[in-house]
């Protein structure tokens, strides 16, 4: 559980390589926003810097197993990672890895949400900020749902 929240590369990449874990993009709304504050100080940008706000399911299978929302400041952000992103078929952190754009991860949050006695039963949600050299930069919120680590547990016993 550790390893799956503090993973500062690509998540869905971890996933696949660690425990053959597939998911696929399901994108519940997309469009251009103003940061809050709060998001405007983590991603070192003004309030008034439109961003791509993206939320999103990650499934494997027919399960959601995280909810995602990303701020994405649009500012300097190339013409073909818009399109990529409008398409909505991957996560945000693979296209940027695939641009060649090599990710760093920060201010990286970690909380449990609820009271469950077994931690594997309770919600988990992260919040991190992905930057690349090239000055892109997006604020990452993550839900990772009880269903994904019941999954993880049966796919790493046949791995």
């Amino acid at each position: 559980m550790a390893a799956v929240l503090g993973v500062a590369a690509s998540l869905t990449r971890f996933l696949a390589r660690h425990y053959g874990m597939h998911l696929s993009v399901e994108v519940r709304e997309q469009f251009v926003d103003r940061c809050s504050d709060g998001e405007a100080r983590l991603l070192q940008c003004d309030t008034q810097t439109p961003s791509l706000r993206r939320r999103v399911g990650l499934r494997h299978r027919s399960a959601t197993m995280i909810d995602a929302e990303s701020i994405l400041p649009l500012d300097g952000v190339p013409a073909e990672l818009m399109e990529a992103l409008q398409e909505g078929k991957r996560p945000l952190g693979d296209l940027l890895i695939d641009r060649g754009l090599s990710l760093s991860r920060s201010d990286l949050s970690i909380a449990r949400i609820g009271k469950e006695v077994d931690a594997s039963e309770a919600c988990w949600a992260r919040r991190s900020v992905l930057k690349s050299p090239s000055g892109t930069r997006a604020l990452v919120i993550e839900y990772f749902r009880p269903e994904i680590w019941r999954r993880l547990r049966h796919l790493k016993r046949y791995r």
